[in-house]
């Protein structure tokens, strides 16, 4: 322990060098007058002083500041040696930072104590200038590190500015970083692809998944891939990236052309809601699937909910951080509030009901990430562009008997076939949608013979299932053949399901209820196709697509 003994007499300063020395501490250093003690606790940095009171060139008083001023923020312990003994003159030794004070003449015991007391205070301060010195080191870092990640997000998880005006949406992050994603992207067919997403938790960890989900929706989009192929790809992807205990909620929208037709994928989130210009509920999109990157690929279900709205209503979607959002007196907003103002003002539009929400929680502190997302039915003419088509004919056929039917799933093969030609990314999506609804027609209930009124309740739609994989797996005979065709002088696609079967009746598949969850397929077909028309009995169907 460095100590420096400031006293402008020489016998005060060997006396007290020699009584530091009988108890141990022999590391000191002596200085005769103020100055001199400036000068040497700049370069030695001594532990603690002691400071005389009385000294001609310059006194404790006005030495003790300036020596607590070199020491910066680590605690310099200053022991006043004086006579002095009048009430003021001992004060005024801790007003000009003094920590102690020892009168003349020396007890040795006493000052020996106090050396060990306040070398114990300094001790501390000097571990508490290290810890904080790492702290400051560590933000300084962590501070870069995050200026870092959020210049990458900000250029990463961009929204496509071309399509961005056709939608009102906000997003509130409870952190620096957002948990929810929300992504829009152009199709090739002139039509809008939208993600809204919600990665468990918040902040930063919940965030980085966004990047691979963001790269590869803007990629699928570009080439008009389906929402359902959309939704695998990307279950698949988080599924090797994020921890069991991680997911993403999420639904993927594809508008069509029309600006009207709603292609969805609903896995985890809150209800979307479909509104008539009247306020009325036209369509509530409830959660069909779970969330992303859970399940296995076997066990992963790509279904697609098919809607066709009206010009003027508004589809309405929300994460779960705004109906599960509580005020000061923890109350829950819910969704059952939110609803009821949405339809109660149908014109409203988000930064109103952003308003509302605020006004809600009021000073209660914003615990989740909240996104708010309101598209209107609209003409989207705007975005339809000419492509370069195929100049050359083709023909693809696949004939599949009862073992291949076993084994292999055709659709994403044939996809990637047709969609590689120039000009058909345009229609991947619809060719996609048609040509898996024709294949399970076809095998489901041309070769199957199952009945679709088996899913009109969650409990049938399961022994649907169930005895679709009995069937199949008892399936010996039998054969379905797809035959796909291009002639560039017409523009046009043909594609032609055939099956083995007895047929089926397809007039009475396609009367359905609106609220029943089967039936709807073949009505999707006739709406994404120029021409729809079935022979055989219901065992071969032929549309066609212009390109």
């Amino acid at each position: 322990m460095r100590i420096l003994i400031v006293d402008d007499e020489s016998l005060n300063r060997f006396l007290l060098s020699h009584m530091l020395e009988e108890a141990g501490y022999n590391d000191c250093y002596e200085a005769e007058s103020g100055h001199e003690a400036l000068r040497l606790a700049e370069r030695i940095k001594p532990d603690l002083v002691l400071l005389d009171v009385v000294m001609d060139d310059m006194d404790g008083f006005e030495v003790a500041p300036k020596l607590k001023q070199l020491a910066g923020d680590i605690y310099l312990p200053i022991i006043f040696i004086t006579a002095l003994d009048d009430q003021e003159s001992l004060a005024r030794c801790l007003e000009v930072g003094g920590d102690d004070f020892a009168s003349k003449p020396f007890d040795k015991m006493i000052l020996t104590a106090k050396i060990r007391a306040h070398a114990r205070t300094r001790l501390l301060s000097k571990k508490a200038s290290e810890q904080n010195q790492e702290l400051v080191y560590y933000r300084n870092a962590v501070e870069r590190e995050h200026a870092i990640v959020e210049h990458i997000f900000k250029n990463a998880l961009t929204i496509s500015q071309s399509v961005s005006h056709f939608f009102d949406y906000r997003l509130a992050p409870a952190s620096s970083f957002n948990g929810d994603l929300f992504l829009i992207e152009p199709s090739p067919t002139g039509g809008i692809y939208f993600l809204m997403g919600d990665f468990t938790g918040h902040g930063l960890a919940s965030a980085i998944g966004a990047l691979p989900v963001t790269r590869a929706f803007q990629a699928m989009s570009e080439k008009g891939i389906s929402v359902s192929e959309m939704a695998s790809t990307i279950n698949n992807t988080l599924l090797k990236l994020l921890p069991g205990d991680m997911f993403f909620a999420s639904v993927i929208v594809e508008i069509g052309n029309s600006g009207t037709q709603f292609n969805i994928w609903h896995g985890g989130m809150p209800d979307m809601l479909l509104v008539a210009p009247d306020g009325q509920i036209r369509k509530r999109f409830e959660s069909m699937h779970m969330a992303l990157g859970i399940l296995e690929a076997d066990e992963f279900e790509d279904d697609v909910e098919h809607f066709e709205g009206e010009f003027g209503d508004r589809l309405v979607g929300y994460s779960d951080g705004v109906v599960e959002l509580t005020n000061a007196q923890e109350k829950m907003l819910g969704e059952e509030a939110l609803v009821k103002w949405i339809t109660s003002q149908p014109d409203i539009n988000v930064q109103a009901l952003e308003q509302k929400i605020d006004k809600f929680r009021g000073t209660a502190e914003q615990l989740d990430d909240i996104t708010l997302v309101s598209y209107t039915c609209q003409s989207l003419d705007s975005l339809k562009s000419n492509h370069a088509v195929c100049l050359v004919p083709f023909d693809i056929t696949v004939d599949l008997d009862a073992e291949l039917l076993k084994t292999i799933d055709p659709i994403h093969e044939l996809i990637i076939m047709v969609s590689s030609q120039n000009g058909m990314q345009g229609i991947r999506s619809d060719f996609s949608t048609v040509l898996s609804e024709l294949y399970n027609n076809a095998l489901d209930h041309g070769l199957l013979q199952l009945d679709s009124a088996m899913k009109k309740s969650t409990d049938g739609f399961f022994e649907y299932f169930e005895a679709r994989l009995e069937k199949l797996a008892q399936l010996h005979d039998g054969n379905i053949s797809i035959h796909v065709s291009y002639e560039p002088d017409s523009k046009t696609l043909e594609l032609t399901v055939s099956d083995s079967g007895p047929g089926f009746d397809v007039a009475n598949l396609c009367k359905t209820k609106e609220t029943d969850s089967f039936g709807r397929g073949i009505l999707l077909v006739k709406e994404l196709c120029q021409n729809v028309t079935y022979t055989d009995g219901g065992s071969t169907a032929k549309v066609s697509f212009t390109i």
